[in-house]
């Protein structure tokens, strides 16, 4: 009997706090670089890439404004330079997932409202490749993954921060900015991580 109770409470507490459920496609672009520090060294941050973005989100209601967002996104990264006449783009391809805790500030009923989110993300980066562009020849090659030091570590992860405008249609428009906290590189004395900028369109399907 009491495990009966126990279930009939928690389904009764998961129902109220999950009472909102929307599922969130978008598509967006990034504008990306890369942040290289080696030990005793300034930072260096590289040119912006330009990339693509997509994916989908499920937005839980957690009861009043806010809401607790998880999601699985392509995210195209990486970043270009341009030293003493060697012209290097750097394209990371990663599947990331992150978990966001929102606000919503509602304008009005027919004026749509303003949301702001944070959380962490994991990312894994499926693909790499680095195109060195010299004299006007220019030769492509593929990043190799893994735990070596002639190779890039696959595993990202840092925080995500997003602001956007939703209509009362559920059409919205977010800007978002993803401080990269892993490090891309296996050498001990190197720092490499991610970072990028991001515009966002998309479209709340309310379940």
């Amino acid at each position: 009997m009491k495990k009966i109770v126990l279930l009939a409470a928690t389904a009764a507490i998961a129902q109220t706090g999950f009472s909102q459920v929307s599922i969130d496609p978008e598509v967006g672009v990034n504008f990306s670089n890369t942040r290289f520090k080696l030990d005793g060294a300034d930072a260096v941050t590289g040119d912006v890439r330009t990339g693509f973005s997509g994916g989908v989100g499920v937005n839980f209601g957690l009861g009043g404004d806010f809401y607790l967002r998880p999601g699985v996104y392509y995210q195209g990264l990486g970043s270009k330079s341009d030293i003493v006449g060697v012209a290097t783009t750097t394209s990371l391809h990663y599947l990331r997932i992150p978990v966001n805790v929102g606000y919503n500030f509602n304008i009005s009923k027919n004026a749509g409202s303003i949301f702001a989110e944070v959380g962490p993300y994991v990312g894994y980066a499926i693909a790499g490749q680095s195109k060195t562009e010299i004299l006007g020849v220019s030769a492509k090659s593929d990043i190799d993954f893994g735990s070596d030091a002639a190779e890039m570590n696959p595993l990202d992860f840092g925080v995500n921060f997003g602001l956007g405008y939703e209509s009362p249609w559920g059409i919205y428009l977010k800007g978002g900015y993803g401080l990269g906290l892993g490090n891309m590189s296996n050498i001990d004395d190197i720092k490499n991580t991610n970072t990028h900028f991001n515009i966002s369109l998309g479209y709340r399907i309310k379940l």
